[in-house]
């Protein structure tokens, strides 16, 4: 895979995972009452906890996989498994329960907590965001110019991620939760192909 094009597939599919779009009606439920300083500063919070988790994941998870003797050929399949899993789930114009539960939403009263759980993680930095950046970030191949890419494209994601969240309301304003749905539906689309190339790449590699 062409450094351009491991960019490219990065970046679509860490998009399609987060989905700041998709996650823009949550938020704003989420930040109701909220005045446009305290909203700002969740979003800033949300976005860095983000950012820790999916750095320290990317940087860290391989050396996990070494201690509990899991290949990475064996994370793709289940990796991918969980992504089809989560682009299934935005086909039917759902959030997927690996993003954040009805329990998780009910349970963020608190005006400085809900930065970190449930909008930092797992709404933005979930399960599905960190498999796929541990995965590409470690994948066969990948040399010191590749994993920069990789890093690009991840920091590329969340400081988009920052500006739509940063403009939930003059966006949620536009598309609707209509709107927010019909988006979620075509990242689903797109994710559950990654899933699928994930899963067979996953395959390939440990039977051959």
């Amino acid at each position: 895979m062409s450094d351009v094009l491991l960019f490219l597939t990065v970046f679509v599919a860490l998009f399609a995972i987060i989905n700041p779009i998709g996650a823009v009606p949550i938020l704003i439920s989420l930040t109701d009452g909220y005045s446009l300083k305290e909203r700002k500063e969740v979003i800033r919070r949300s976005v860095y906890m983000a950012s820790g988790m999916l750095f320290g994941f990317m940087f860290l998870g391989i050396y996990i996989f070494d201690i509990l003797g899991i290949s990475l050929y064996d994370f793709e399949i289940a990796g991918g498994l969980l992504l089809f899993k989560v682009g299934f789930d935005m086909l039917q114009g759902k959030t997927s329960t690996t993003k954040i539960t009805n329990t998780e939403q009910q349970d963020s009263a608190d005006r400085e907590a809900i930065a970190i759980a449930p909008i930092g993680t797992p709404l933005l930095a979930g399960p599905g965001s960190i498999t796929t950046a541990i995965i590409y970030f470690n994948g066969a191949g990948i040399d010191v110019v590749s994993r920069l890419f990789v890093v690009i494209a991840v920091i590329l994601v969340l400081i988009l991620a920052f500006i739509i969240l940063r403009y939930s309301l003059p966006i949620f304003q536009k598309i609707g939760k209509t709107g927010s749905i019909v988006i979620s539906r075509i990242m689903g689309l797109l994710l559950t192909a990654i899933a699928v190339s994930l899963i067979t790449t996953g395959i390939i590699h440990i039977f051959l």
